[in-house]
């Protein structure tokens, strides 16, 4: 990606979304973040992103927008807001998306709507309203690029966590059957599904002096030898598949887990 692209970020305020966002700022990319409280200027995320860019030498446009992803018709005008004023899609990487248990013995039914709602709903929302300003593939310009954060989750299962594990196998799904519809047009989307990864979300475990035999029993699962993964880890495989080497893949889910789905360590 030598080119100089606009690249949009949903849940690129925070998390793995901001790790993403920076990393393509130290590219020299233009970033649009994208966070989900429309009264927020986000003037924290877009430092930092700006900051990384300027580590490596870069100047970097970035700006900032909040809406709710489970609004279709706000999304809508979102979207031609920024095109109007940044120009069209170059890669959007929707990584925004919420995370809670959901027991099926508690009273967790409007959790459980809540969690198919933002991250299934939200995820179609997004890619719908997005599509008539991502860039798309002619003889003169490579394809435009649509990257998902899925989840392991997806695919195995978690107790207690039901409702994100179904929610994540949805988008999973999403991404590979709308690689059969946007493919065609000159989009290309594909899907990254981390495991357990570094941020904010894990500081209970992380942070608890009291947790740290857990941390080893779960590195020590693990073929890397890792409990968790960067969100630097994650953000590489995002630019890869923004890349136009990755213009082959289409509705492939990308795990990056440290090897905790492979198989049992001896």
């Amino acid at each position: 990606m030598a080119q100089q692209k606009n690249v949009f970020v949903t849940g690129g305020t925070s998390g793995i979304g901001l790790a993403i966002a920076q990393h393509f700022a130290r590219a020299g990319h233009s970033l649009v973040l994208v966070g989900s409280d429309s009264t927020k200027d986000y003037r924290q995320a877009i430092d930092a992103v700006e900051q990384a860019a300027d580590q490596k030498g870069k100047k970097v446009k970035v700006v900032s927008y909040g809406v709710d992803i489970t609004d279709l018709s706000a999304l809508k005008v979102l979207m031609a807001d920024i095109h109007e004023h940044v120009g069209v899609i170059d890669v959007l990487v929707h990584s925004a998306g919420v995370f809670f248990d959901t027991p099926i013995a508690a009273e967790t039914s409007d959790a459980f709507e809540r969690m198919m709602k933002v991250n299934v709903n939200g995820t179609w929302n997004v890619i719908q309203a997005a599509l008539p300003f991502i860039r798309r593939k002619s003889a003169t310009t490579s394809y435009g690029k649509i990257i998902a954060i899925s989840s392991i989750s997806g695919f195995y299962g978690f107790a207690k966590y039901s409702g994100y594990s179904a929610s994540k196998a949805a988008v999973t799904s999403l991404v590979k059957t709308l690689a059969l519809e946007l493919g065609p047009l000159g989009i290309n989307i594909n899907a990254v599904e981390p495991g357990r990864v570094k941020t904010s979300m894990h500081d209970a475990l992380l942070k608890d002096p009291s947790k740290a035999e857990v941390l080893r029993q779960i590195a020590a699962a693990n073929p890397s030898g890792r409990a968790f993964s960067t969100p630097e880890d994650i953000a590489n495989v995002v630019e890869f598949l923004a890349g136009d080497g990755a213009d082959a893949l289409h509705g492939t889910a990308i795990v990056v887990d440290e090897g905790t789905t492979a198989g049992m360590m001896g």
